[in-house]
This record gives C-alpha cells, sequence and structure tokens, in this order.
C-alpha cells in the first residue's frame, strides 16, 4: 500500500482559521475532504466511525492546540468511547 502526504504551516488571522474550520465542517458533512496548494491536491472520503483526538496545551504565554481525525478506509475501527466532547465558550 502507498503512503500519500500533504503538509502545509502558515501564519493566519483568526477569520482565516475560521474559514478553514468552516470548510472542514462542509467537506465532512458532504463526505469528501481536499487539501491542495500549488503542488500537490490530496482528497480522503471519510465514512464509518473516526477517531478525534484533541489536545490542549499551555505554557507560559503559548498555547496550542490540536485535532486529529483518522479512520480506516476499509474497516471500521471500533475504540473505547471515552465519553462526550464539549467544545464552546465557559461563561466565566
Amino acid at each position: 500500500m502507498s503512503t500519500e502526504e500533504f503538509k502545509h504551516e502558515s501564519l493566519q488571522d483568526k477569520e482565516s482559521i475560521v474559514e478553514y474550520f468552516n470548510a472542514l465542517s462542509e467537506g465532512f458533512s458532504k463526505g469528501r475532504l481536499a487539501f491542495a496548494n500549488k503542488e500537490k491536491q490530496i482528497i480522503f472520503e471519510p465514512k464509518g466511525l473516526l477517531k478525534l483526538d484533541v489536545k490542549a496545551k499551555r505554557k507560559n504565554d503559548k498555547v496550542k492546540f490540536s485535532l486529529k481525525v483518522s479512520w480506516k478506509e476499509e474497516a471500521i475501527d471500533k475504540k473505547k468511547d471515552t465519553g462526550s466532547l464539549v467544545i464552546g465558550l465557559k461563561d466565566e
């Protein structure tokens, strides 16, 4: 089995990040994700159960979070459910 990979890194403003997340949301809803730049394009068609990994970290003045979504294209992998995830604004 061959390996295809796409990677992109850049500085973006908050509004641009929102546009990327909206595009991801629409892609998941339609069952087709396309990632492209001038040199490469890769298309995924997520189906079945998807694994979601979320990490968030604050260290001094540096904040980061990562979202990782994975799935198997041929077989559906049923893993242990660790409960519901809540993402949103918290009232202070």
